[in-house]
């Protein structure tokens, strides 16, 4: 999993092989195909790896949060240090799994649902029962999430000049304004 992560990471999936990844791990190939039986099955195992340590630390951020803006903020936050924390693992979220095949775009496309879901339960939550929506908030959280993806590959493209705080608070501010929105107005 760690010369996974190392090759996967920096060099790419296209450009790592089985050898490859065996000699890192220091490991005869022999022993790459006890516990995987692809390539791309090590790849699966590292990004749902790193997709987990991401909810993981989102939820955990979020507990204590009383407000939508709050829990942006926070699940934001620790999601996003969570993956650009290590450079290797923004490039496999954002760049590696991408269009390797049907069960990894598959993979992505749930644990970005998930993620979606996730946002949009705590903030129903948090908006209370009776409350009008006029916007799907699940639908709302997918398309926002994805907007995340593509800042995350600018981010590793070294093309975003801002720090973490500064997305975070942009990301914060699309999220809480995106809630807003979705609430139909009082029928007074």
């Amino acid at each position: 999993m760690q010369a996974g992560l190392e090759l996967f990471g920096t060099v790419g999936y296209a450009r790592t092989s089985v050898r490859g990844l065996s000699a890192a791990a220091s490991l005869n190939s022999r022993y790459f195909y006890e516990s995987f039986s692809s390539r791309e099955d090590l790849l699966y195992s590292v990004y749902q790896r790193i997709v987990g340590d991401i909810f993981t630390e989102a939820a955990r951020a979020v507990a204590n949060e009383t407000t939508i803006e709050g829990q942006a903020r926070a699940g934001l936050l620790a999601a996003w240090t969570e993956v650009t924390g290590d450079r290797r693992k923004a490039r496999i979220v954002a760049i590696e799994v991408v269009g390797v095949s049907e069960r990894l775009e598959r993979v992505r496309r749930e644990n970005r649902h998930a993620l979606a879901q996730l946002t949009a339960d705590n903030a129903m939550s948090l908006a209370g029962k009776g409350v009008r929506l006029r916007l799907d908030p699940v639908l709302t959280a997918r398309f926002l999430m994805g907007g995340v993806v593509e800042i995350l590959h600018d981010w590793i493209s070294d093309d975003l000049d801002m720090s973490s705080e500064q997305v975070v608070e942009h990301f914060t501010a699309f999220f809480a304004a995106a809630a807003s929105a979705a609430v139909a107005p009082s029928a007074s």
